[in-house]
């Protein structure tokens, strides 16, 4: 069995290229879908309560395995979308997480 992976993506969204922002969104949920991932989660951010900045948003998508992860991120097609990553976002901040991981840490402690 192979294990599912997470995205956890914290977006700091650049108001001057919401544009940009729009297309990145729409095309990257076209990629999640067809490597058969799915947001399971989103969170507008309404204040921070330790930290420097508060986000946009953040949120999480499930991955059923690596190789579809790769399938995303790999990809001629996703290149095409930097660009716009980088110009609608101010900051981005993306994290790969298993939550097997999380649950062993657990049951050692």
């Amino acid at each position: 069995m192979t294990a599912k992976l997470f995205l956890i993506i914290v977006g700091f969204i650049n108001a001057q290229e919401q544009a940009s922002f729009e297309h990145y969104k729409t095309e990257i949920n076209k990629h999640y879908e067809a490597a058969g991932a799915t947001v399971t989660d989103r969170y507008p951010v309404l204040q921070v309560l330790a930290g420097e900045e508060k986000p946009d948003f953040v949120m999480v998508v499930e991955f059923p395995n690596a190789e579809a992860l790769q399938s995303v991120f790999a990809s001629p097609e996703y290149q095409k979308l930097v660009p716009y990553r980088e110009k609608g976002f101010k900051k981005l901040n993306v994290f790969l997480s298993n939550k097997n991981d999380v649950e062993t840490q657990k049951a050692r402690n």
